[in-house]
């Protein structure tokens, strides 16, 4: 059975997606199941948890931001990838994440992620980073 589930849209939404056109709660229905739960660097989330997150990450991208998709791979069941998440905050500071995320989807929408991420730092092998 396939599970049609757009991750990077859904990422997308998620972190850069403004309320002023969806509620966060709405977004959250069409996007995750109601037993939704995400862990993040050994932190575990809750759907309600995970809402307060979500809205916390929209204020730190508030300056704007973009998602690239370096690696995925989908199943019948999940996707798997490796995304850099590039955030500016109100202020206008850029900051850079690599994610490793790996989430199961339930009826066309997502039921679990399980990430780990980090800050790239400048010293980081762009080469490595990108896989050239």
């Amino acid at each position: 059975m396939n599970q049609e589930f757009d991750l990077p849209a859904a990422l997308t939404e998620l972190l850069y997606g403004d309320e002023t056109a969806e509620s966060l709660d709405d977004t959250l229905d069409r996007l995750v199941t109601p037993n939704f739960v995400q862990r993040i660097n050994g932190r575990v989330y809750g759907r309600s948890e995970y809402l307060a997150h979500v809205r916390e990450m929209r204020r730190m991208v508030a300056g704007g931001g973009e998602m690239r998709v370096l690696e995925q791979i989908s199943t019948n069941t999940g996707t798997a990838g490796r995304y850099l998440f590039r955030m500016v905050s109100p202020e206008g500071q850029e900051s850079i994440f690599e994610s490793h995320l790996f989430a199961r989807i339930n009826g066309g929408r997502a039921e679990r992620f399980v990430e780990v991420a980090r800050q790239v730092v400048d010293d980081d092998d762009e080469d490595l980073l990108l896989d050239r």
